[in-house]
Formats: C-alpha cells, structure tokens, sequence
C-alpha cells in the first residue's frame, strides 16, 4: 500500500483498536476501541476498495462506511459459528483480516497515482472545540459507567424456570431446569406434576448463580402425551407460587 496514506492509517489504526480491545481489562475502555473495529472501519475499507476509482461525496462514504461495517457482522457470524465459535480474539482477527485485504484491494485499484476520500476541514473556535471534547470525555464516561457493575444492597434478583425436552428422548423425557440470581442463598420448593396424578418434590438451596437440573419422565402406566406443569416455591413464603411454567412429555405406548 505504498503510496496510500489513508489505506495504511486506516490498517494501523484497525490492528491498534482490536489490541487494545483484546488487552484493556476494563469492558468501558475496551469497548470505545472495539467499537470503531466494528462499525467503521471494515465499512471503510470496502468502500475504499468498492469506489477506488470513483469519487464518492464525503457523506456517502461516511454512510456506506457504516452500512457495510454492519453487513460484515451477518457472513461474519455464520462464519465463526461454522468454523469454531463467536469469542473476542475471533471476531478481531475477522474483522481485522477484512481491513486488510479491503485496503490492498483500495490499493491495487487505485493505482499509484489514486487518492482517497477527501473529508472536509473543520474550522472550530475555541469554544466549540471545547464542547466537543467535553463530549467526547462524556461519552466515554457514559460508557465505562455503564459497562461497570456496582454493587447495590437493596437490588432486587430474580431466578429462572424451564421445563425443556431431554435432548435424545424423543419427548418422552423432559428436564427442568432452576438458575436463581438472587443476592444470597436461596432455599426452594419445586413441584413437578406429570398428566393429573403424577408428582415430583424436590426442595434445595442454591447460590447466586447456581443451577439445579431435574431430569423426569412419564409415569409407568401412561400413554400419549402429557402435561407437565412445574411450580417453584420460596420457603420464606410456602403458599405463594414464585414460578410456573407448563410443557409436555410423550408417554411410550403399550406394546
């Protein structure tokens, strides 16, 4: 990209955003350098290399930067789902590969001689250069504050409840399923009732963000499918339903 001014800043400027999105240990930082990675510059690149030889107004570029930055983020998924997993280094070697080859492509179309966008020159006076830095510190704060988690004594917690088919069961097995993310440790009440006679009891304890899984099936004797209703209690108030859910299972049939 000899000769290309803008195409190697913009590379540069790619391969620093995901290292310091990779390395910041505080998520607010880290995001106000992913977020460039993600919704700008891959855009940029591939308008770069899409318009090499066409001059495209500096608001065009700016909105196609944007669009395509986001159209990279759906073949991107699909990818990473196919070959192995959607995590941070994955998605920065991604995105940071199709800047890259979007510049050099830029590059080779250009020519030696080709120029890139030319953005428009600001002219702000003192005070306005002000409120935009003052704007720019804002956000970033806004970000980091939001990004953090701060402890709160009176913060409410809730847990969760699922009767889902047992994978492999062909529906004849059904697990459910309690993850509490209350602030303490909480003691629990689960009834489980299969079709209109059948009924499960199981009383446990779970810590913040433990899960306790119940695998159940038809009762001998019964055929067709099922209801299962599953209601989950708070010992600290018995007669007051805290959960419920419905699903179904499917009873084997009789040879």
């Amino acid at each position: 990209m000899k000769g290309h001014g803008d195409l190697r800043l913009l590379a540069a400027v790619a391969l620093l955003c995901a290292v310091l999105a990779l390395l910041i240990p505080l998520d607010g930082i880290a995001l106000v350098f992913a977020l460039p990675l993600v919704l700008v510059l891959p855009g940029y690149a591939i308008t770069g290399a899409a318009f090499a030889r066409r001059p495209l107004a500096w608001p065009h570029f700016l909105l196609l930067s944007i669009a395509l930055s986001l159209a990279v983020l759906v073949p991107g998924t699909l990818l990473l789902a196919y070959v192995g997993g959607m995590h941070t280094l994955s998605w920065a070697l991604l995105l940071v590969a199709v800047v890259f080859v979007a510049c050099r492509v830029a590059a080779v179309r250009r020519g030696e001689t080709g120029r890139g966008p030319s953005w428009p020159r600001p002219r702000l006076r003192r005070l306005e250069t002000a409120m935009v830095l003052g704007g720019v510190v804002a956000a970033v704060v806004a970000i980091v504050l939001s990004s953090s988690t701060v402890p709160v004594e009176d913060a409410i917690g809730y847990t969760q409840l699922w009767v889902l088919p047992q994978a492999g069961s062909e529906g004849r097995e059904v697990q459910v399923g309690v993850r509490s993310q209350q602030q303490t440790s909480t003691d629990f009440d689960l009834r489980v009732r299969i079709g209109r006679d059948a009924l499960a009891r199981r009383s446990f304890r779970l810590a913040p963000g433990e899960t306790r899984l119940v695998k159940l099936r038809a009762p001998p004797g019964s055929e067709g499918t099922l209801p299962v209703v599953a209601t989950l209690l708070r010992h600290n108030r018995p007669f007051s339903v805290y959960r419920r859910v419905k699903g179904s299972l499917v009873a084997p049939r009789r040879p």
